[in-house]
């Protein structure tokens, strides 16, 4: 609601051909477009508005070849505001703050002496880092790319790898590959929390993890939970790029 109550007060906010007059910069829902154009949630097809429109700019969310396609033809600049770094870090902090809010009602004693494994290295990770450090000494982190563990280095961060999984009482997944998998679900303890807040396919392998009957609470949209928060990111952050 804060991300289209205030867009709707400064700009066009429509699905509807006719209301899309001397645009000059076009904003796409997250979903972006499909492979034939038709822009996600709407019966707008983006060649209809490149048709009445000289358009300089897109700004979307998701980012296919057909929309890389299509603004390379017409000399279109293309950006993405998932991947504005604002962005990223932003909504990091908002994933970290409700997961860590979850992470404290789910248990019923202080989590000041949980073993604690977050995998990943990226923006959420940090974040998720950085809000429980502040309670726990005990968290390790678990990636595979030589630049984040030179960087876990550099801040005195412990590395871990998944051979020592049986240690954790809290296990956090922020990679979208499956990295826990298979016969690593037999190590894991058995009263461990596991939360994976990544998006498909997912860090822990779902499929194993019921055959194991281990059980993870899959959290890739977090954000949401704070809409108003999330929205402020998020107009924020294309208000930036449409002034750059």
């Amino acid at each position: 609601m804060y991300m289209a109550s205030n867009i709707k007060s400064k700009y066009v906010y429509s699905d509807k051909i006719d209301d899309f007059h001397n645009i000059d910069t076009l904003i796409l829902p997250i979903g972006g477009v499909d492979r034939f154009l038709f822009i996600k949630d709407t019966a707008l097809n983006l060649r209809d508005i490149l048709e009445k429109n000289n358009l300089k700019k897109i700004i979307a969310g998701k980012i296919n070849e057909d929309l890389k396609n299509i603004a390379k033809e017409d000399n279109i600049i293309l950006l993405s505001y998932l991947d504005e770094q604002y962005y990223l870090y932003s909504n990091g902090y908002l994933t970290a703050y409700v997961l860590f809010k979850k992470i404290l009602n789910d248990f019923d004693e202080p989590i000041y002496d949980k073993k604690i494994l977050i995998t990943g290295w990226g923006y959420c990770a940090r974040a998720i880092y950085d809000y429980l450090s502040k309670l726990n000494n005990n968290i390790s982190i678990y990636c595979k790319d030589y630049h984040d563990k030179k960087d876990l280095c550099f801040h005195h961060i412990p590395y871990e790898s998944l051979k020592k999984i049986d240690d954790y009482d809290i296990i956090i997944n922020t990679v979208e590959n499956n990295i826990i998998k298979g016969n690593l679900y037999l190590q894991i303890k058995k009263d461990a929390k596991l939360y994976d807040i990544a998006s498909y396919p997912y860090g822990f392998n779902l499929e194993d993890a019921s055959k194991y009957g281990a059980k993870v609470e899959v959290l890739p949209k977090l954000p949401s939970y704070i809409p108003k928060s999330a929205g402020r990111v998020l107009y924020d952050t294309i208000i930036r790029l449409i002034e750059e």
